[in-house]
C-alpha cells in the first residue's frame, strides 16, 4: 500500500490511542490467533465481559403522548382525520373562525381559490403526513423528542386533512375538531416535553461505567503530542548484540519453502485467493502456498504477476514513492464513539428501523465521523449529522433518505444532553485516499518493529511498570502497539514465539487502531525463509474507510481492563479493546488440580529423577508441537518438568471441555465451539510454557549453571538442620534444638530440655554400632521425629507462659513431615540495561528513562517455574517468599515466645475456637500461605530447608488420601493412639520394623506417664465424619437435633464434641 502523509503534519508521527484516559496497554498482551464463532452466543464464564451494553431504555413520555392520538379519534367523530373522502352526517354553520385554518401553515405561505371547494387553499404545501394513523405511528415509533415537533406534525396533519375538504361543511367541521381538541391536547404535549427531558436524563445514567470519563473534552491531537518513530525496513532485534542477534535469527529462519504453482493457479487474482480463517489460523484459498502462510517463488508457464509475493516483492516500498494522488492510505487524525455513546444513540433511533438498519446506520456515521474534509471538528457529532444529511440528498452518495432521518434524530436529541454522544480521539490512524477502495487481501504492509525474546519483552514490561510506579503513573496504562509473531505450529522445529514493538522503531503499520469488527489482520507468513507478520486486507475496504485490526490483547488485571475502554462503536464491539485471560471458572480447575503445593511437587520430582522421559513425552510434544525451538539447550530436569506441565495443560483441556458439555445444552454447534474454547484455553497454557522456559534458559545461560533448582535433602544435611552443634548449656542458633532449647530455657522447662538431652545421646549412641551410616542416619530422624511427637503431647498437659498449644501442632506436623529439599544458590547477575524509552511513548510523564537492567536473584528459577502459568510477577522469588509461608516452610520457634499472642493464622474472631478454625483451614486450603495478619509468626528460614505436612500429602503418593485429615483430627488424643498412627505412616514410607518402634518408645515412656490427660475432652471423629461439612454453625446444630430425635445420640454427641466439622469452606 501507497502512503500519503496527512497535509497538517508532515513528519512521521503518531498519537496514543485514547488520548483522553491517558491510557492504553502496559500488559502483557498475547495475541490470539483464534476467534469466537459470532454465530455461538454461549459464554465459558459468568463473569465474563459483555459484549455490548444491556438495552435497558424504558422511557415514560411517548406512553403519554400517545394519548393526543386517542383524544383527536374521540373528537372527530366523523374520522376526518383518517380518510381521503368523509361524507359528514352533520350539518354545521359558519363558526366564526373563517381563518382558522392559517394556523396550520407557515406565515408565507401563499393562497389560491379552489373552484371545486370554494375554500382559500394553501398553494404548493406539501407534507407525507396525511392521517392520523400516520401521526400515530410515529409517536409509537419514537419519532418526537420535544413538543415543537409534535406541533408541527399536527398542523402538517390538519393542513394536508384541509387540501382534502370538499366543501364549507367539510372545513366547519375540521376547524371545530382542532378548536375543541386543541384545548385538551396542550397540557398533554406540555407534560410530554417535560417527561422527555427526564427520559433522556435517565438513558444517559444507564451503562454509565461504558463510559470515556476525561477532564478535558474534546481532546485534538496536537503535533508535539503525536508519537514518533524511525522507519526501519526489517525486523531489528532488542537487544541489539550478540549472542541475541543471532537467537533471534535462528528463531525466524525456517525450512518451510513454496512449491511451484502452476499457469492456473489462483495467487494471479486477489478476488479469488480465498479468506482468512481464524479457526484454522490459515487462509482457505486453492493456492497450496497461500493456505501454508507461504509466499510463492516460482510459477510454471506464465509471467503474469503474482498477488502472494508481495513481501519479498518489497511492494509496500514501491508503491511509497507513487505520487500522493496515486496513494493508497493516508496517515490522519481518526475518531471513534465508545460503547455507552454507540447504545445511546441505538436507544434514540426510531423504533420501525430494525437492528439491522441501524447497525447499517452506526457503520455510515463512523464513516461521517472520520470524513476527510474536516478532520480537525470530528469531535462534534452534529456535524456529522449535517454531512449525512447533506450528502444524501446526492444522487451518487453513500447516504440514502433513512440516513437522513436518523441523523436528523440524533440531533433532537443532543440539545438535552451533547455528553451522551462524544466523539474521542483515537489519535493518528490509516484511512482509505485511494477511490477504487483496497480489494480484499491485499497487503497492506509488513508490521515491523523492535523483535524482542519473550524472556527480554517481560523484562520491558516489568521495568515499564516500575517506572511508572516510581513516577505515580501507576494507575495509567501506557501505550502499546506490540503484536506477537509465532512460528507455525506445522515448522519442523516446532512453535515458539517472539514480539514485535514498533512503539520505537517500525513504520505506519503501527497507525492501525483497535476494533472489534475489522477489516484487516495479521498474519504470520514465510518469505524468503523468514518469518514475518503481515498486516492484510481482510474485505474490501471502501474509500473514506479507517484501516483497523483486532488487537486480541488480554490482561490479566481488571483494573487494566476497566480502563481500555474500545471506541470503534461498531456492532461487534466487545467494550474493552482488553480482555480478561483470568477466567475464574477456568482457572478453578487450575487451583483445584494444579494448586501451589502440587505444582512444588511436580518440580522435585522433576528435578529429583535422572531419568530421560522424553520417550515417553513425546506424543504430548506431537501434539502440542513443542519441538527443537523451545527444547534445545534445556537440561534434563528441565525436559522432564516440560513433561509433568503438558500432562497437567492435555487433562486440564479435556476436564474443561466436559465442564462445558455439561453445562449447555448440546448440539453439534455447541460441541464445536466447547471443543474450540477448551483448546483456546489450553493454547493459552502453552504460550505461557513457553515464555517460561525462554525466561529459564536466559537465567541458566547466564548463570553459567544448569542445576535444578530445588533438590531433596540428604539425610546427613537435614540432621545437620536439626542438631548440629546442639549441647546443653549453649546458645548457639545454629540448628532447630538449639532453638527450642532457648525457648524452653527461658520458660523453665526442665523435663522437656532433659528429653532433648536425652534423645541427643541415644541418637549419638547409634553410631557405636557398626551398622551401615545410611541406616543410622534413618534412625536417627526416625527418633527425631519421635522426639517431634513426643514434645508435641507434653505441651499439651498443662498451661504455660508460651503459646504452647501452636508450639505443639507444628511439632505434631513435623512429627509426620518426612521430605525435606533446599534450593540451589545460582549465582545473580544483571541483564543488558533497557535504554531508549521515552515516558511521552509510555505512559502520561513525558521525559527520557534511566537506563537500567534487571537484576535477577537465585531464586528466580524456582520462583518462575511455580508461577509459570503467568507473566506478570515481576518478581516471582518474592511471590514464591510469600506463597511458602506455612505451606512449605514452618514458623521459626521464636514466632511462640510470647505469652499473651495466642492468635493463629486465618482466626476471624475471638470467639471462635481459633485452633480449631486454623486446622480447618488447613484441611480445606492447604496451598493458601497462612497469612501474618492475626498471628505475628516469622517464617524466617535460617536453615534454608523446606518440607511441610501439607507439602507431604502432595509429595508422597504412597501415603494415603487422607493422610492429613487424619493426623490432624488425631492431634489431641492420648498418647498410644498418636503413636499407633504415627507407626502406621513411618511403616507405609519406610518400612521400618515394629521391633524398632517399641525400642524407641520405652525410651520416651517415662516422659509421658501412666495417666493420659484428654486435653479439653478431645476425641478422634470416624473417617466418614472428617468429611462432614456445615455452612454455618445453626445448621451444624440443626443437624445434632435431628440426630438425636432420631436416636441416634451416640453420633450426635460425637459431631458435638469434634470441632474440626463445624465449618464449610
Amino acid at each position: 500500500m501507497s502512503l500519503q502523509r496527512a497535509k497538517r503534519n508532515a513528519t512521521k508521527m503518531t498519537y496514543s490511542v485514547e488520548e483522553e484516559n491517558e491510557s492504553d496497554s502496559s500488559s502483557k498482551q498475547i495475541k490470539k490467533k483464534f476467534k469466537k464463532n459470532t454465530k455461538v452466543t454461549i459464554t465459558e464464564c459468568k463473569k465474563k465481559v459483555k459484549t455490548q451494553p444491556l438495552l435497558r431504555f424504558n422511557p415514560i413520555a411517548w406512553s403519554r403522548l400517545i394519548n393526543v392520538g386517542k383524544v383527536l379519534g374521540q373528537v372527530d367523530t366523523q374520522g376526518i382525520l383518517n380518510n381521503d373522502e368523509c361524507i359528514l352526517t352533520i350539518q354545521l354553520n359558519d363558526i366564526g373562525q373563517q381563518n382558522v385554518y392559517k394556523e396550520w401553515f407557515d406565515e408565507d405561505q401563499k393562497y389560491e381559490l379552489d373552484e371545486k371547494s370554494n375554500l382559500i387553499k394553501p398553494f404548493g404545501f406539501k407534507s407525507n403526513l396525511h392521517y392520523l394513523n400516520q401521526f400515530e405511528k410515529r409517536i409509537q415509533n419514537r419519532y418526537y423528542w420535544d413538543n415543537e415537533a409534535v406541533w408541527n406534525d399536527l398542523y402538517k396533519l390538519f393542513g394536508n386533512s384541509y387540501l382534502r375538504c370538499r366543501s364549507q361543511q367539510d372545513y366547519n367541521y375540521l376547524s371545530k375538531v382542532w378548536l375543541d381538541s386543541k384545548v385538551k391536547i396542550k397540557p398533554i404535549i406540555d407534560v410530554f416535553n417535560i417527561q422527555i427531558e427526564l427520559d433522556v436524563k435517565n438513558l444517559m445514567e444507564i451503562d454509565k461505567e461504558f463510559k470515556v470519563q476525561t477532564t478535558k473534552w474534546p481532546v485534538i491531537p496536537d503535533k508535539k503530542d503525536i508519537r514518533s518513530y524511525q522507519e526501519i525496513y526489517n525486523y531489528e532485534p532488542n537487544p541489539n548484540q550478540e549472542p541475541y542477534i543471532e537467537q533471534i535469527k535462528e528463531k525466524l529462519s525456517t525450512s518451510k519453502r513454496p512449491i511451484k504453482c502452476d499457469k492456473d493457479c489462483v495467487c494471479f487474482d486477489l478476488s479469488k485467493m480465498g479468506t482468512f480463517s481464524y479457526v484454522n489460523i490459515t487462509w482457505d484459498s486453492e493456492c497450496p502456498n497461500r493456505k501454508n502462510r507461504v509466499e510463492c517463488l516460482e510459477h510454471e508457464g506464465t509471467n503474469q504477476p503474482c498477488m502472494n509475493m508481495s513481501i519479498q516483492s518489497k511492494q509496500h516500498q514501491v508503491n511509497k514513492f507513487k505520487q500522493e494522488e496515486n496513494a493508497d492510505v493516508e496517515e490522519t487524525p481518526c475518531w471513534g464513539i465508545d460503547a455507552y455513546t454507540r447504545k445511546v444513540i441505538m436507544n434514540i433511533l426510531p423504533l420501525n428501523y430494525d437492528e439491522t438498519q441501524k447497525n447499517k446506520f452506526m457503520e455510515k456515521l463512523l464513516l461521517a465521523i472520520n470524513r476527510p474534509s474536516d478532520k480537525e471538528n470530528a469531535y462534534d457529532m452534529r456535524l456529522a449529522c449535517d454531512y449525512i444529511i447533506k450528502e444524501s440528498k446526492l444522487m451518487s452518495s453513500h447516504y440514502n433518505q433513512e440516513d437522513r432521518k436518523m441523523a436528523k434524530q440524533i440531533k433532537k436529541v443532543i440539545k438535552y444532553n451533547p455528553e451522551g454522544f462524544r466523539i474521542h480521539t483515537k489519535g493518528f490512524g490509516l484511512v482509505c485516499v485511494n477511490k477504487q477502495g483496497i480489494k480484499n487481501n491485499s497487503l497492506i504492509i509488513p508490521y515491523l518493529g523492535e523483535i524482542y525474546q519473550p524472556w527480554r519483552w517481560y523484562e520491558k514490561q516489568d521495568f515499564i511498570k516500575k517506572q511508572m510506579k516510581e513516577h505515580n503513573q501507576k494507575d495509567i496504562l501506557p501505550d502499546f502497539y506490540n503484536i506477537m509473531l509465532d512460528i507455525h505450529r506445522d515448522d519442523i522445529k516446532g512453535i515458539d514465539f517472539l514480539f514485535v514493538d514498533p512503539i520505537n522503531k517500525g513504520n505506519y503499520s503501527s497507525r492501525l487502531s483497535h476494533s472489534c469488527n475489522p477489516n484487516c489482520g495479521t498474519v504470520t507468513t514465510v518469505s524468503n525463509g523468514t518469518y514475518i507478520i503481515g498486516m492484510y486486507a481482510m474485505r474490501e475496504i471502501q474509500y473514506g474507510e479507517e484501516l483497523t485490526f483486532d488487537y486480541c490483547s488480554f490482561t490479566e488485571s481488571k483494573q487494566e481492563q476497566l480502563q481500555a475502554l474500545c471506541l470503534c462503536g461498531s456492532e461487534k464491539c466487545k467494550i474493552y479493546y482488553l480482555q480478561l485471560s483470568n477466567c475464574k471458572e477456568y482457572n478453578g480447575i487450575l487451583d483445584k488440580e494444579h494448586c501451589f503445593l502440587t505444582r512444588n511437587a511436580i518440580l522435585l520430582k522433576s528435578c529429583s529423577d535422572n531419568i530421560d522421559k522424553s520417550n515417553e513425552d513425546s506424543e504430548l510434544y506431537s501434539k502440542y508441537r513443542i519441538g527443537s525451538s523451545v527444547l534445545n539447550d534445556c537440561p534434563l530436569w528441565l525436559k522432564n518438568w516440560v513433561g509433568y506441565i503438558l500432562k497437567f495443560i492435555d487433562q486440564e483441556r479435556q476436564t474443561y471441555k466436559s465442564e462445558l458439555n455439561l453445562k449447555y445444552e448440546q448440539t453439534t454447534e455447541v460441541e464445536q465451539w466447547n471443543h474450540f474454547t477448551a483448546t483456546q484455553h489450553s493454547e493459552d497454557r502453552i504460550q505461557n510454557l513457553i515464555f517460561t522456559l525462554d525466561k529459564i534458559k536466559f537465567f541458566l545461560n547466564n548463570s553459567d549453571s544448569s542445576e535444578p533448582p530445588i533438590s531433596i535433602i540428604g539425610d546427613n544435611d537435614l540432621l545437620d538442620s536439626f542438631w548440629k552443634d546442639y549441647s546443653s548449656g549453649s546458645s548457639n542458633e545454629s540448628s532447630f534444638f538449639n532453638e527450642l532449647y532457648q525457648l524452653f530455657q527461658k520458660h523453665n522447662q526442665k523435663k522437656m530440655i532433659e528429653l532433648i538431652h536425652l534423645i541427643y545421646k541415644k541418637k549419638q549412641q547409634l553410631h557405636d554400632y557398626k551398622e551401615n551410616l545410611l541406616y543410622i542416619h534413618k534412625q536417627e530422624l526416625l527418633l527425631t521425629r519421635m522426639l517431634f511427637l513426643t514434645l508435641s503431647h507434653m505441651l499439651m498437659q498443662q498451661q504455660y507462659t508460651f503459646h504452647h498449644e501452636a508450639l505443639s501442632l507444628i511439632l505434631y506436623m513435623m512429627a509426620f513431615t518426612y521430605t525435606y529439599f533446599k534450593p540451589y544458590e545460582y549465582v545473580g547477575f544483571l541483564s543488558p540495561p533497557i535504554e531508549d524509552l521515552e515516558w511521552r511513548k509510555v505512559g502520561a510523564f513525558k521525559k527520557k528513562c534511566k537506563s537500567e537492567g534487571r537484576a535477577y536473584s537465585s531464586q528466580f528459577v524456582w520462583g518462575q517455574l511455580i508461577g509459570w502459568f503467568k507473566q506478570t510477577v515481576a518478581a516471582p522469588q518474592a511471590s514464591l517468599s510469600q506463597d511458602r509461608r506455612g505451606t512449605l516452610s514452618y514458623p521459626a520457634i521464636s514466632s511462640f515466645d510470647k505469652a499473651g499472642d495466642k492468635a493463629y493464622p486465618f482466626q476471624q474472631s475471638k470467639a471462635q475456637s481459633s485452633r480449631s478454625f486454623f486446622i480447618q483451614h488447613l484441611l480445606d486450603k492447604p496451598s493458601y500461605m497462612w497469612p501474618p495478619e492475626t498471628a505475628s509468626w516469622s517464617y524466617k528460614n535460617t536453615y534454608k530447608i523446606y518440607g511441610t505436612i501439607l507439602f507431604e500429602q502432595f509429595y508422597s503418593t504412597e501415603l494415603e488420601e487422607d493422610f492429613l485429615d487424619e493426623v490432624l483430627a488425631n492431634h489431641t488424643l492420648e498418647y498410644d493412639q498418636k503413636f499407633q498412627l504415627f507407626v502406621k505412616y513411618e511403616s507405609k514410607k519406610f518400612k521400618h520394623s515394629i521391633d524398632l518402634f517399641d525400642k524407641f518408645k520405652d525410651i520416651f515412656q517415662p516422659y509421658i506417664g501412666d495417666n493420659q490427660l484428654n486435653y479439653k475432652d478431645m476425641i478422634v471423629a470416624p473417617l466418614r465424619y472428617r468429611r462432614c461439612k456445615f455452612e454455618n454453625n445453626s445448621k451444624r446444630e440443626s443437624y445434632i437435633e435431628n440426630l438425636r430425635s432420631e436416636g441416634k445420640s451416640e453420633e450426635a454427641d460425637l459431631i458435638q464434641k469434634f470441632p474440626f466439622i463445624s465449618y464449610a469452606i
